[in-house]
């Protein structure tokens, strides 16, 4: 495949028309070459998976703000963090949900207070201006699966709706130690109703189904090492 003119469009030029700064004689030609118009598509590719790799990346991992909110830190580690969320909003939110997530535990659950908890991040999606990290997984913003993380735990959750106007979760955890998720407690919960309780089976799968409309909580407490959660999920 070949540029329908000579000389083909510069990288310069390229780039200009991914940032939305081009004028329209290259907007035009990459609406009618096919050849430039997949250097654009590529070089849009390139651009987002930059982005997820920057994103958030001067922020305290969420074993951090955990550790943090528990008193787990040492006093300058804590000086620093405590820095960094004053200044932080995204991160102030994290700990405000961990803070909650603490305050409502049953009585019985004293044992997860005492543990590191993690808060999974939703990863960035795409929107129609390029790469868009969101905090609340609302219903309809998403297309396809939706990926949180936490600690290099990664959650796969797809959301389907069913036809009685409920939804059915499936779900995906992977993570280097992957043994210890296997039989792993799944709780979904709206509010203080439990919806859901399973396991994860060996491939670090879990089903939900019936699942109520509304905001959800999901927890996943390992056989060994810290439980994740994954707050402010509404489908």
């Amino acid at each position: 495949m070949k540029c329908i003119t000579s000389p083909a469009l510069d990288n310069v030029e390229i780039a200009m028309y991914v940032g939305g700064e081009a004028d329209e004689a290259v907007i035009e030609h990459i609406n009618q070459c096919p050849f430039c118009g997949e250097r654009a598509r590529q070089w849009t590719l390139l651009q987002n998976r930059v982005k997820k790799q920057s994103y958030r990346v001067s922020c305290p991992t969420p074993m951090q703000l955990g550790d943090y909110h528990l008193g787990f830190l040492s006093d300058s580690q804590k000086l620093v963090v405590a820095q960094h969320v004053r200044e932080c909003l995204l991160c102030r939110q994290e700990v405000a949900m961990l803070e909650n997530f603490l305050s409502n535990l049953a009585p019985e659950s004293n044992l997860l207070v005492e543990s590191k908890v993690l808060i999974a991040r939703l990863l960035g999606v795409e929107s129609k201006n390029g790469l868009t990290p969101i905090a609340p997984a609302l219903r309809g913003e998403t297309k396809g699966p939706l990926t949180f993380e936490a600690d290099g735990i990664v959650i796969v959750l797809d959301i389907q709706p069913d036809n009685k106007g409920r939804s059915n979760i499936l779900g995906q955890v992977a993570a280097d130690d992957q043994d210890q998720w296997t039989g792993a407690l799944v709780e979904l919960r709206q509010g203080e109703q439990l919806q859901c309780s399973t396991t994860i089976d060996d491939l670090g799968a879990f089903r939900c189904e019936g699942m109520m409309t509304g905001k959800q909580e999901l927890r996943i407490v390992p056989t060994g090492g810290s439980p994740v959660v994954v707050t402010n999920l509404e489908f």
